[in-house]
């Protein structure tokens, strides 16, 4: 074994300390804090948090990804107006394991490298069900705006590229439900669709898109496309809810629209929520009914599932 061997296990070794340290709480939740699901080389560690309700079946898991345009952003922090929401404490109330995955940043590599990430954290929850006790076999995908967007194509069949090779691979990357929290669908479409007041320019080498795919739109046709979850739609796409402010001055509503008139084409369950008068984030609007909406639709997509 070379230096440089010795070295990567020691360090997987350290890393894999991470599954000793959890808490209980009184109220009987395991809690991981800081999970290390892989260490890309020249890059830092990816991690997540892990939260697992008292159960006496393996509970199903959500799998929350966070926005900020591929650019920013942090699993454990949310906008304000999705923190009023307590997406997390009802989730976990209604007997939800939640994971909240980190994942590289557009200057630290471009698409597909967010998704290798993703798919990364997914084989890592299934490598590890038994001990977390969570079911391998029920895992859902919720994302808000740039996080909506991986979890559309962590619920569509997409190719064997964009599986990636960080962290654990061999186990399944596949997901049973989707819910996307304003995501962007198509790049192709996706200015063309704006708001009259529309905040965002999406095409030019600058945009948040622009450095995801590492350059202009028009320049990066094919990377455009190869980034767009509309490309992937087949019939073996997860059932997927998709909640959109009709307000949206960031990701324009017809991009919901877009994505869930395709999956209905291909006979995928979707439903689409638009929220009336809501902006990005949902701002603007009573947001006490959306949660709820999620609720029922991940109950109805995993748990009355069969086996």
């Amino acid at each position: 074994m070379s230096n440089n061997d010795r070295r990567r296990d020691a360090i997987s070794k350290e890393l894999d300390d991470c599954l000793e340290r959890v808490e209980t709480t009184p109220d009987g939740r395991r809690i991981w804090r800081e999970l290390y699901y892989a260490q890309p080389l020249g890059h830092r560690a990816l991690t997540m948090s892990l939260s697992v309700p008292p159960a006496q079946e393996a509970p199903p898991v959500v799998v929350y990804i966070h926005g900020g345009g591929w650019m920013f952003g942090h699993h454990n922090v949310q906008h304000p107006n999705l923190v009023q929401m307590r997406l997390f404490d009802s989730l976990a109330a209604a007997g939800y394991a939640v994971a909240r995955i980190s994942y590289r940043l557009s200057s630290e590599g471009h698409f597909p490298t967010q998704l290798h990430d993703c798919k990364a954290a997914i084989r890592y929850l299934r490598h590890y069900a038994r001990l977390f006790g969570i079911n391998p076999d029920r895992i859902a995908a919720l994302g808000e705006s740039a996080g909506g967007h991986l979890a559309l194509l962590l619920g569509l069949e997409t190719p064997p590229a964009f599986e990636g090779e960080v962290g654990i691979t061999g186990a399944s990357s596949s997901v049973q439900a989707v819910v996307d929290w304003y995501g962007v669908t198509n790049l192709l479409t996706i200015d063309s669709q704006a708001l009259p007041d529309s905040r965002v320019t999406h095409g030019s080498a600058e945009s948040s898109a622009g450095r995801l795919i590492g350059g202009a739109i028009t320049d990066r046709m094919d990377a455009a496309c190869a980034a767009s979850p509309i490309t992937w739609v087949s019939e073996g796409a997860a059932p997927c809810l998709v909640q959109h402010g009709t307000a949206d001055a960031v990701v324009p509503p017809d991009q919901a629209r877009e994505i869930c008139n395709a999956l209905t084409a291909a006979g995928v369950r979707a439903e689409l929520e638009l929220i009336d008068g809501a902006d990005h984030c949902f701002l603007g609007v009573d947001t006490a009914a959306i949660v709820p909406r999620v609720i029922g639709f991940l109950d109805s997509a995993l748990k009355d599932r069969s086996s």
